[in-house]
């Protein structure tokens, strides 16, 4: 039955977060480019031979287009395998909209409540967030968020290096 088949499938569900302030300048390319490599690694992973299906949600934060009340947050797509259109929204991402808050631990949470995330323990999910910018800004902690993440099933995972220093 395919629905076995399907069933049997490994899933990765990732959240990408990208900081698209104005301190991203110059950098925002190379930011993209290595999210996009990570999503790759996992299309092109393989476990026990079968190769996963992908599902990625994208946020922007930092922008100045978004209210404050929001956490300077855009959430541009849901958790999708649509990984084309994805792909077109990571790379659209431009400084036009860039503003100046970025709130690390407030776009985690979103991250965590807002996404529909598999139940299942089998699931791999995490969360790849690159910015430039101390994790301390904002009024919601990152360390709260990240517990919270852990406790849902959700790993936090951040490229090994920050942007720009």
């Amino acid at each position: 039955h395919a629905s076995d088949a399907k069933s049997d499938q490994p899933v990765v569900q990732i959240a990408i977060l990208l900081d698209n302030s104005g301190s991203m300048s110059g950098l925002i390319a190379q930011a993209k480019t290595q999210l996009w490599n990570i999503v790759n690694e996992f299309i092109s992973a393989r476990q026990d031979g079968k190769a996963p299906r992908v599902q990625v949600a994208l946020f922007a934060y930092g922008l100045n287009n978004a209210p404050g009340n929001s956490g300077y947050i855009h959430q541009l797509s849901p958790l999708t395998d649509d990984l084309d259109k994805l792909s077109e929204q990571l790379f659209s991402i431009s400084q036009k909209d860039a503003g100046s808050e970025e709130y690390c631990g407030w776009v985690i949470r979103d991250a965590v409540e807002k996404l529909e995330w598999d139940n299942s323990p089998k699931t791999y999910k995490a969360i790849f967030i690159a910015g430039n910018e101390a994790f301390t800004q904002g009024p919601v902690n990152y360390v709260d968020s990240c517990r919270d993440a852990i406790r849902r099933g959700v790993f936090r995972e951040m490229l090994s290096r920050k942007f720009g220093g």
